[in-house]
């Protein structure tokens, strides 16, 4: 009888030492999980706030490209005699531009609220001479792009 129970024996002792390891690993395994998960977690947080500033920025930058394209539509239609969608168009060049985040889009502050008065000053009348009110749109237009500049590529790509 003996011998049969020291089989046995042994196998339990055998299944009980795999449990005490299998447990012991887990609890150790997950301790260290945790840690590397934590690391991930701050590398997700860090990749997350550099897409958040860099979504920021392109945004900045894709309110100085509508405020151009809106100059040059309200030029187009001064030119076309349509003083009423040439306002219309100049005062989507002015929400445009107060769109503009200066320290996101990497813009001098000052410039951009230069520009944004000399918007909301561009007033489109009827007239038989247009060209003082066409100049005054293209250099609103040059203002707006010398704003964007260069940091209205896409860096990195």
């Amino acid at each position: 009888m003996d011998r049969r129970s020291s089989p046995t024996r042994t196998w339990l002792i055998i299944v009980g030492i795999l449990i005490v390891a299998g447990v012991s690993a887990y609890f150790v395994g997950g301790a260290v999980g945790r840690g590397a998960g934590t690391r991930e977690t701050a590398d997700a947080k860090a990749r997350l706030q550099s897409a958040q500033a860099r979504l920021s920025s392109l945004d900045s930058n894709n309110q100085l490209l509508k405020a151009d394209v809106w100059t040059y539509r309200a030029a187009a239609a001064l030119d076309s005699r349509n003083f009423g969608v040439a306002n219309e168009a100049v005062a989507s060049a002015v929400a445009s531009l107060n769109g503009v985040d200066a320290s996101a889009g990497g813009v001098d502050s000052g410039a951009l609220a230069s520009v944004k008065t000399e918007a909301a000053g561009v007033r489109i009348s009827v007239a038989t001479n247009l060209e003082t009110q066409r100049a005054q749109l293209m250099r609103l237009a040059d203002d707006i792009a010398a704003l964007s500049g260069p940091s209205a590529t896409v860096r990195g790509h």
